[in-house]
């Protein structure tokens, strides 16, 4: 047996160091986040997972804008998309209008009432009765 204690010691130095992007499955940098947030005062702590949070949420925004932009660009048979397509995704999808306007929704408030649909008037459906 030729291993010692030295061995193991060889074996963590030889280990690979990977970024917390590429732990959490993330193309968005959690360390430039991070940094971005200590820099932003936006807080005296933060946990060490609100970067990776963070950099998740941005990726999905992100994702979701330049998916439709490209959809969009491609039904306009052009090769780039544009800003003029960024601007249609945003104002196509309610969810990133509502998150790129600045508006958050409330849970408790005033509820908005719906529009309600005038009834015009329908035909009467005959139902036969069924015979036992």
């Amino acid at each position: 047996c030729s291993g010692g204690p030295s061995e193991g010691s060889e074996a963590k130095a030889k280990k690979s160091r990977s970024s917390r992007s590429s732990r959490a499955g993330l193309l968005f940098p959690v360390s430039r986040v991070e940094r971005q947030l200590r820099r932003g005062h936006f807080a005296e702590r933060f946990g060490a997972r609100a970067p990776v949070y963070l950099a998740a949420v941005l990726q999905w925004v992100t994702h979701k804008a330049m998916d439709m932009a490209g959809k969009i660009s491609k039904k306009s048979k052009q090769q780039r998309i544009s800003p003029s397509h960024l601007q249609m995704a945003v104002q196509k999808s309610s969810v990133l209008k509502q998150l790129l306007r600045g508006g958050v929704p409330r849970r408790h408030g005033r509820v908005v009432p719906q529009r309600q649909r005038v009834a015009s008037p329908s035909k009467k459906k005959i139902t036969k009765s069924k015979k036992r």
